[in-house]
């Protein structure tokens, strides 16, 4: 097997995404650019030309899903084809309103497992239109099928329902056929708007046999071009324009026609048509081959991921989407592997570098909140290939291996024999920072000793850092709090037990020993505990000494008491205000300028920040210190409740909030620190690869940066050592351009956006990361050929 994925022919497996556009679409979109280039409104021979090839492609749609070609009217996509149909039924209930109607205690049923288009757009229309109609969510059970009681319950106030065929995110296929039994025996009509983007060419749809109201479709998702799609609108079904100039589309979308689309869209029509005749198309697969695709996709995940779960229903679903989580692992870190061998994924959630926002469908499954946190979508198309789907195997077994050598999947089992780069057991040393949304928990690790501490264990992460320190084979010295917390428990006794070890704790929080200060078997660090009372009580910090540097403090981990841009909560029940005013005057004899501070939570991406820039940009924390206008304890206390005041009814991701969140961070250079990758060989630089230690395993093609050295790989989890270093000036990059660098260029921006704050201007990233430097590759490779 080949270990380095990475070349032009990527595999693509997120086509629920969008589609790689059919070749003999395209050459119809050149043709109609290039030949037949008239407005079909037009009278004469070459209007003529472009009018049979609209009519044509309505003809052929409106064969595929057995509707009449008048009830066919191509839009810009179905995002637009959503709006329109919402608009026509929600401005005929305005109209019907002002005519006397009564729709008091109407109400509109939505599915849980809708594309945000549709909630948005009924939400939208009915505030633009003043319409006070109560919108209910229908709820899903674990598996995603609607409940159809909900639906019979509120059926006889509804007016309108919305529902999808075929789920985007799990690729769930809803029985159409059980909601029209209930609505249809209803005594008066509700109107029903069905989401098919999914369903075209998936599954047999046949609307002449069930009474829809409105149906959306997408090219883009059917190896058409994007922007253009169609709406089925019944010809008795309210109408209402979105656009409205010339009359096009039967007054119901004006503009002059997206010829060149339509055409394409037309051509996969055509050949959809073509298939469900069953005449045999070497392009596209039969449903026996595209089950067979997912059967040999799903014993390779499941080889690959033996503690891999699937959210998809697999009995009643299409064959071409997978939605699982693999038990230990977050969604980015799942699709940033597959990336790096050469996989294209889309995640359950949408995450930035730290949040995690659940995908919606994955919540209206009422999923445990790993599966919610883990879930990735893998989806093919009708047109994918059985080659494509076998070289998608080899990487999604290089992918398991690889998170296996590299001691982030919880069955940590080291296979040496395929991969030729295991990365060094020692090479995890210093600080560790494992990230579940906006929590921090530590690990200080002496590789040389083997021992380490953990300091603020979240429940989230427990399981990773248990896997973390078992594969690492490491002595766990003291598991520490910095504080108690408000709204739960600790998880240190948890971990204790998870790890087989026995609490030798001599406080609550978990230090072992009498005296303040902890050795823990290590070469190179102590640690000091300081009582710093404020967010709670019993808040501590934990000081950090380097023994082989002078017994210099180094860094300090603050808990909630300092946070990035702002300071700990104080107002909740085992809180000390007053006593927090002291503190901060305690930590600034204690600290100097360069002391690197690790956090429990960070709000804004910020990793970790600094004595220094805190002293000088932390607002209240500024005012509490300054020596030549000193704010009173009174001062500080009314303030600070007035700050708090502001955090209490705010919550991220349901959970309370430890401090103030500081919208933006403070960077003395406003300018975006990102560097182009041809920069690369003209100037004296460090780069540094900040993805995690599976994505270096995976990928090792550093050709597409026109330079001939492997980075140094230091690991977004490592990346404070580096910030400690720089602080103490102890690097050899100080003098040096540091360009940092990951697949796509967002985590290490935001990376690089941290050192700038802390005050290096020699830190930038690599624009577009991985992704635009293979683009840049490919393009020049392409022309090279081109110009032959």
């Amino acid at each position: 097997m080949n270990d380095s994925f990475h070349n032009s022919n990527r595999i693509y497996f997120d086509c629920n995404a969008t589609t790689p556009i059919l070749k003999e679409a395209c050459q119809a979109v050149l043709c109609t650019m290039e030949k037949v280039y008239g407005n079909p409104s037009s009278t004469h021979m070459a209007g003529a030309e472009a009018k049979m090839i609209l009519e044509r492609a309505r003809i052929f749609a409106s064969e595929v899903i057995q509707a009449k070609p008048s009830e066919i009217f191509f839009t810009s996509g179905a995002t637009e084809a959503i709006q329109i149909s919402v608009l026509s039924l929600l401005q005929w209930i305005s109209a019907q309103k002002k005519l006397g109607s009564n729709f008091e205690n109407k109400k509109i049923l939505i599915s849980a497992m809708e594309h945000k288009a549709v909630p948005n757009a009924v939400e939208h229309w009915c505030k633009v239109l003043g319409l006070n109609i109560e919108i209910i969510t229908i709820q899903v059970n674990e598996k995603g099928h609607l409940n159809l009681n909900e639906i019979e319950e509120h059926a006889k106030e509804t007016i309108f329902l919305c529902t999808m065929a075929v789920n985007n995110e799990t690729g769930l296929i809803t029985n159409l056929k059980d909601i029209e039994k209930i609505i249809r025996r209803q005594e008066h009509h509700i109107y029903w708007l069905v989401d098919c983007v999914q369903a075209l060419g998936k599954i047999d749809l046949n609307l002449s046999e069930l009474s829809l109201d409105y149906a959306t479709f997408s090219g883009h998702k059917i190896h058409a071009p994007k922007g253009i799609g169609f709406l089925f609108l019944r010809e008795e079904a309210p109408q209402c324009p979105l656009i409205v100039g010339g009359g096009q589309e039967q007054g119901i979308r004006s503009g002059t026609e997206n010829l060149p689309g339509i055409a394409a869209i037309g051509v996969v029509l055509e050949k959809l048509n073509q298939r469900k005749k069953g005449i045999e198309s070497s392009q596209l697969r039969s449903d026996k081959e595209l089950f067979e695709y997912r059967n040999i996709l799903l014993n390779a995940l499941y080889e690959a991921f033996p503690s891999i779960e699937f959210n998809t229903d697999l009995e009643k679903s299409v064959p071409t989407t997978l939605n699982f989580s693999i038990y230990g692992l977050l969604s980015r870190e799942i699709m940033n592997a597959f990336d790096a061998a050469g996989i294209s994924i889309s995640g359950g959630s949408a995450c930035n570098s730290k949040s995690i926002e659940y995908s919606h469908v994955l919540c209206a499954m009422n999923l445990p909140e790993w599966k919610k946190a883990s879930g990735v979508r893998l989806s093919f198309s009708m047109m994918t290939t059985k080659d494509e789907i076998l070289n998608g195997v080899q990487a999604i077994l290089a992918a398991g291996k690889a998170f296996r050598n590299s001691c982030l999947n919880l069955s940590c089992s080291i296979e040496n024999n395929t991969l030729d780069k295991i990365p060094d057991k020692n090479s995890f040393h210093g600080v560790i920072q494992f990230q579940y949304d906006y929590s921090n928990t530590w690990l200080l690790v002496d590789s040389n000793t083997k021992n380490c501490i953990i300091i603020d264990p979240t429940m989230e992460s427990m399981d990773r850092i248990a896997s973390f320190i078992q594969c690492r084979n490491l002595s766990v010295q003291a598991i520490l709090d910095t504080h108690s917390h408000a709204d739960h428990e600790s998880s240190r006794k948890k971990l204790l037990n998870k790890l087989n070890l026995q609490d030798n704790s001599n406080d609550l929080l978990g230090w072992p020993v009498d005296e303040n200060i902890l050795h823990f078997n290590s070469e190179e660090w102590e640690i000091e505990r300081l009582e710093t009372p404020g967010h709670t009580k019993d808040s501590v910090s934990y000081l950090v000494y380097n023994k082989l540097n002078s017994q210099n403090l180094e860094f300090v981990f603050v808990g909630d008491t300092i946070l990035t841009g702002g300071l700990g909560r104080t107002d909740f029940g085992i809180s000390a205000v007053n006593q927090f005013y002291n503190t901060l005057h305690l930590l600034n004899k204690t600290f100097d300028d360069n002391v690197l501070l690790c956090p429990a939570h960070d709000y804004n991406n910020s990793f970790a920040t600094s004595w220094g820039v805190e002293k000088n940009t932390n607002k209240l924390l500024e005012k509490a210190i300054n020596p030549f206008n000193v704010m009173s304890l009174n001062d500080f206390c009314e303030e600070k409740k007035l700050i708090d005041s502001e955090l209490c009814s705010n919550k991220v991701q349901g959970k309370i909030i430890c401090g103030l969140i500081q919208s933006s961070i403070h960077i003395e250079n406003k300018s975006e620190p990102i560097i182009n990758p041809e920069k690369l060989n003209n100037e004296d630089f460090i780069l540094i690869d900040i993805r995690d230690k599976t994505e270096s395993l995976l990928f090792k093609d550093w050709s597409i940066f026109g330079i001939e050295f492997e980075p140094i790989s230091i690991p977004m989890i490592q990346i404070t050592n580096l910030m400690i270093d720089l602080l103490q000036k102890k690097s050899n990059f100080l003098d040096k351009k540091i360009v940092l660098l990951c697949s796509t260029g967002n985590r290490s921006l935001f990376i690089a956006k941290s050192f700038r704050r802390m005050g290096f201007q020699n830190v930038w990233s690599i624009n577009g990361g991985v992704a635009f430097s293979r683009l840049r590759s490919d393009e020049k490779l392409s022309n090279e050929y081109l110009n032959k």
